[in-house]
């Protein structure tokens, strides 16, 4: 079986400050990098990142509070565009699992815990892939693509998604930047609005979001893509 990392414990949670920003990708200058920029450096005050020991590596939980009109499952509030900004910030080799959850209430919080194991091991995953090629090329894509088509006959119904993904690589890998393509490679589960985009699937119903990271020197170059998912009832 596969092992996961524990959630950091609800009684390490604290408040944010402010309201989480989603990841930019416009220029520097813009004022939204100004503005992830500002965010980033109070979450690293408030959580004290500066005092870490460096070979250290701990998980975090960002659970993003909305206001009751707005949907959970829509308008682009990606969990993984939220998470990632954030263990940049934090240095992804700090960070060996990255969880994240979307609910109404008022205001959000954010967790750093100890990496260890949790409690109860895995059950047998839903999708498994190993790719050799370069994690930039849209062959890597094309290839979670194709094993998330082979595992499922059809897009869940409509509605919450958990989604769980643990990430096998060498420990000089930047994990992170591998989340968001692999997420975007998972269509066939998701549901895609528009075929002819196939990974511009509906991941914004993702309303829980767990991502490890498991070491694995021997892979070398390869990643390995472990995922389990399933709907979730409000």
């Amino acid at each position: 079986m596969t092992e996961l990392f524990a959630r950091p414990s609800a009684h390490l949670r604290q408040r944010l400050a402010t309201e989480p920003v989603l990841e930019s990708w416009n220029a520097g200058s813009h004022p939204d990098q100004a503005r992830l920029r500002a965010y980033l450096d109070e979450v690293a005050a408030q959580i004290g990142v500066e005092s870490w020991i460096e070979d250290e590596p701990r998980t975090i939980e960002l659970i993003v509070g909305l206001p009751d009109p707005l949907p959970l499952d829509s308008g682009g509030r990606d969990l993984d565009n939220y998470l990632f900004p954030v263990a940049r910030r934090l240095g992804a080799n700090r960070v060996a699992a990255a969880f994240g959850r979307k609910v109404h209430q008022q205001g959000s919080t954010i967790a750093i815990g100890a990496a260890v194991p949790a409690e109860e091991a895995a059950t047998p995953a839903l999708l498994t892939v190993r790719t050799s090629v370069s994690t930039g090329s849209p062959a890597w894509k094309q290839a979670i693509h194709q094993a998330c088509r082979d595992a499922v006959a059809e897009p869940l119904p409509p509605g919450l998604v958990a989604l769980q993904v643990v990430f096998g690589v060498s420990r000089h890998r930047n994990w992170t930047t591998l989340w968001k393509p692999a997420i975007d490679a998972l269509g066939p589960m998701l549901g895609m609005p528009n075929p002819a985009k196939p990974y511009q699937p509906n991941d914004d119903r993702i309303v829980d979001l767990a991502l490890h990271r498991h070491i694995d020197d021997t892979l070398h170059h390869d990643v390995t893509i472990t995922a389990w998912w399933q709907p979730v009832t409000v």
